[in-house]
């Protein structure tokens, strides 16, 4: 790694963590000059800190993701819903979210959320795979 890319990353590092310890810190120290160089989540959750508003669905859906892999499931299907709220066709977002409902034991809402799915896939193999997992939801 070259002397100036060993900067940049340690400069970086430094930015992650003041945005998890101390966001306002992050935000008077560096404003948004590296706000994309984040992962997707986590640029997403520094701007929720900030209360700057999300507004795109990716950006929810993201969020959804990283609550989905700490397996915080409820505060996951917060994100997932919103994202599919505001984008009916992220059919990712559908899928995680009717994963989340069965995480949490909410069969009859990861059902429906999986019929959904299954309208929005257009896939005839994925819809087969779907239908046969409803088959064992029973």
């Amino acid at each position: 790694m070259s002397k100036d890319a060993d900067l940049y990353q340690r400069e970086l590092d430094r930015y992650r963590g003041q945005i998890a310890n101390e966001p306002q810190n992050a935000l008077t120290r560096y404003g948004m000059t590296l706000i994309n160089s984040l992962n997707p989540a986590d640029r997403a959750l520094a701007l929720k800190q900030w209360g700057i508003e999300i507004t795109e669905p990716i950006d929810y859906y993201n969020l959804g993701v990283k609550f989905a892999q700490e397996e915080n499931w409820s505060e996951a299907i917060l994100y997932f819903k919103r994202s599919v709220e505001l984008d009916p066709e992220l059919t990712d977002a559908i899928y995680n979210l009717a994963i989340c409902y069965e995480k949490t034991g909410h069969t009859p809402q990861a059902r429906s959320t999986w019929e959904v799915y299954i309208g929005s896939v257009g896939d005839s193999s994925e819809t087969f795979r779907v239908k046969e997992h409803l088959k064992e939801l029973e």
